[in-house]
């Protein structure tokens, strides 16, 4: 899976993902903010139950307001978009 949008709304929903179906990862993500992204791994990485199943290397991290069409592009199967209302 790819996540657009690492603040709250798209932890809760990679977390939301996690506890549904134990046979997914979370492989890249992208934010228009970096701290935000990186954050964004850390709670997540923090969370021993999940922990091994975020998989996003350095290389599939992406920043910008072009970083939604990297995620796309990315290879992943799935892609949620969690960004505020318009953006």
């Amino acid at each position: 899976v790819g996540l657009v949008g690492c603040g709250g709304r798209g932890t809760q929903a990679v977390i939301d993902m996690f506890r549904g179906d134990e046979a997914t990862e979370i492989v890249a993500m992208g934010d228009a903010f970096e701290d935000r992204l990186e954050g964004s791994l850390r709670r997540l990485r923090g969370m021993a139950q999940y922990a091994d199943r975020v998989k996003v290397e350095p290389d599939k991290r992406f920043v910008g307001f072009d970083a939604y069409k990297k995620v796309i592009n990315s290879g992943v199967d799935v892609v949620f978009l969690a960004t505020p209302p318009g953006w």
